[in-house]
């Protein structure tokens, strides 16, 4: 509180009597008293010696002096014993305050709030012991090593430390049926209608695949049996590899079951995530529902909402191809009548369930609801198909949903669903190809110089990490291919979200498949559902940010059990070390093998000069 320290034994001078009092200090009494009172004692006596000495010297002074100043020193020399004894008397208070230390009654009561929140301060902060004495030494603060400080854990994902299969962990959910991935059967063995079987031949479906052959079972199985007897068998969830044709197990049953109606009506709603998609779904229900009136409609950007709303109402369509957004737009809009609704698919289910897409789930399990009351109107419940590759097992985003009675469906073998989370296509082979560090400001220049040497100058999809790796991989792949390779003109375009009007997508897409280009560079966004069966060889340019995303990614070749070929570009140890622990959660049917090769072998001293040239030529038309 003071400034400076206060030294008791200072005061103002002056007469005792009718004059300043000496000021002291009052201070609390210590366990050790004897101690405090020969220290006082001790500084009393030499503050009395330095006063002794001091008079000495004032008297010898005055000596010199004149006859008045001899006056004046007896007059101080009375007025210092008179001190000195007021101090004596002081300091016999002050060691009998000591001893006795008796608070002021009007002191305490008049600040006794303020002692009362020191005490509960204090209270708080000191800890609770019996023996506590004030004569304790200072604490000395604790002194910590310069060890990081301890951590809480951080949360786990329970099924991947485990290295349990996820779909395993969906037993909670529904008892597994497992179907082997090399399962055929002739559609001519299922009881489909004649339009159907004509359709399927023209199309070149002979042969079922095995996620067919289990859906096409369940499902024919649940139409047939309510014809004669109306009874819900429960929804189907099914996880199949990339390219096992998921498309055609459920557009197959639906059309099936809707192809005799007689008023149109909104009675199947499929849902995907890109626009691509709803294209190549679209295609594939238009080929199957030839000789049917069904009409199959999709829901796109292109177009306002208001005039896409009027055509929903002048024509109403039986089946509805959208992503998740645009329907909620037009359910908000009360544009679709939900009540006749029989089924909602939902392909690619895992994308979709980690977006909200403006909440799309609630409110469209909330509309079917409200749309379908089956305590007035009797009606069968709404059949959800669930359709992915890398099935989630979150409970919290499957809730939502609402099943009754699920079943679900794995295109897997049980036996090999022990430490592996997903599956490849099992015509799939893999490669990687490992390069040092130092020779990543060449990956384009390897790149190039390896498709040529193996002779892969068309067919093929490279993956790239991002919007401008893709632009700028696919300007510097032209330069290359145009000064390495003489003999031909090798085509390059891209894919992804800069360009994502439908009509540029679309004309991209099926140059690709016609061949007019020759090798595309896209990133994620067409990772899940193209189905271009012309696709030889898929390259990861850069690596995927999980197992999830590589398991889509390959899956773009080897489809419908055509051979295809996946390449991997690693460059220095981090990025084998992460792929090889991506890889860890996948089965396939064929080990992963080791390209043996170096640098040197495919790249020359003059590949690395046109390389640099092309690298200017390409900075010039960055900065046109």
């Amino acid at each position: 509180m003071f400034g400076a320290r206060f030294d008791p034994t200072s005061f103002d001078e002056g007469p005792v009597n009718g004059k300043k009092e000496p000021i002291l200090i009052r201070k609390r009494r210590l366990s050790n008293t004897s101690e405090d009172e020969e220290d006082i004692e001790k500084e009393s006596s030499e503050e009395e010696v330095s006063e002794e000495d001091s008079s000495e010297e004032d008297s010898s002074d005055s000596e010199s002096g004149s006859d008045s100043d001899s006056d004046s020193e007896s007059e101080s020399d009375s007025e210092s014993e008179s001190d000195r004894e007021v101090v004596e008397e002081d300091q016999e208070d002050l060691t009998q305050d000591m001893e006795v230390d008796t608070p002021d009654p009007d002191y305490l009561s008049k600040h006794s709030a303020i002692f009362k929140k020191f005490e509960k301060s204090l209270s708080k902060q000191l800890p609770k012991t019996d023996d506590i004495s004030i004569e304790d030494e200072e604490e000395i603060p604790e002194v910590q090593d310069l060890a990081p400080l301890p951590q809480p854990a951080l949360p786990r994902d329970r099924r991947l430390v485990s290295n349990t299969n996820n779909l395993s962990n969906l037993n909670w959910l529904a008892t597994p049926i497992y179907v082997s991935p090399s399962d055929t059967k002739s559609f001519q063995d299922f009881d489909l209608s004649p339009f159907m079987h004509r359709n399927l031949v023209n199309l070149n479906f002979t042969q079922a695949f095995s996620v067919q052959i289990a859906v096409l079972n369940l499902l024919l199985k649940d139409i047939k049996q309510n014809k004669v007897q109306p009874d819900f068998k429960g929804d189907i969830l099914v996880n199949a590899s990339t390219g096992s044709g998921k498309t055609l197990a459920y557009s197959i049953p639906i059309i099936q079951d809707l192809h005799s109606r007689i008023v149109p009506r909104v009675r199947a709603i499929i849902l995907v995530p890109t626009k691509p998609l709803i294209n190549q779904v679209r295609t594939t229900l238009n080929q199957l529902s030839k000789g049917t009136n069904l009409l199959i409609t999709s829901l796109k950007n292109d177009i306002s909402i208001q005039e896409e709303s009027n055509k929903l109402l002048t024509a109403v369509p039986d089946i509805i191809i959208s992503t998740p957004g645009r329907l909620v737009e037009h359910i908000t809009n009360n544009s679709i009548n939900l009540s006749a609704l029989q089924y909602l698919v939902i392909d690619e289910a895992d994308r979709l369930l980690n977006q909200s897409f403006q909440n799309w789930c609630d409110i469209l399990m909330e509309k079917i609801d409200n749309s379908i009351d089956i305590s007035k109107t009797w009606k069968l419940r709404v059949k959800k198909l669930i359709f992915s590759a890398t099935l989630t097992t979150d409970a919290g985003k499957l809730a939502p949903l609402k099943f009754q009675s699920p079943r679900l469906v794995i295109v897997n073998d049980e036996e090999k669903l022990v430490n592996e989370l997903y599956t490849v296509p099992p015509t799939l082979k893999e490669f990687t190809l490992k390069f040092g560090s130092a020779k990543s400001s060449l990956k384009p220049l390897i790149l190039s110089k390896y498709l040529i040497q193996q002779g892969k100058l068309a067919n093929v999809l490279i993956f790239t990490k991002s919007n401008d790796s893709s632009l700028r991989l696919a300007k510097l792949l032209q330069l290359l291919f145009d000064k390495l390779v003489l003999s031909s003109k090798i085509e390059i375009a891209y894919i992804n979200s800069t360009n994502n009007k439908t009509l540029i997508r679309t004309k991209v897409l099926k140059e690709f498949s016609q061949q007019k280009i020759h090798i595309l560079i896209a990133t994620d966004l067409i990772a899940r559902g193209i189905d271009i069966l012309s696709i030889s060889d898929v390259i990861n340019y850069d690596l995927p940010n999980s197992s999830r995303e590589y398991v889509h990614r390959v899956g773009r070749t080897a489809r419908a059990q055509q051979d295809g070929n996946g390449y991997n570009l690693l460059f220095g140890k981090g990025e084998t070390k992460w792929f090889n622990k991506l890889m860890n959660d996948i089965g396939r049917d064929h080990p992963i093998e080791d390209v043996e090769i170096d640098s040197k072998d495919i790249v020359s001293a003059d590949d690395e000069a046109i390389y640099e040239t092309c690298l200017h030529e390409l900075q010039k038309q960055v900065h046109s």
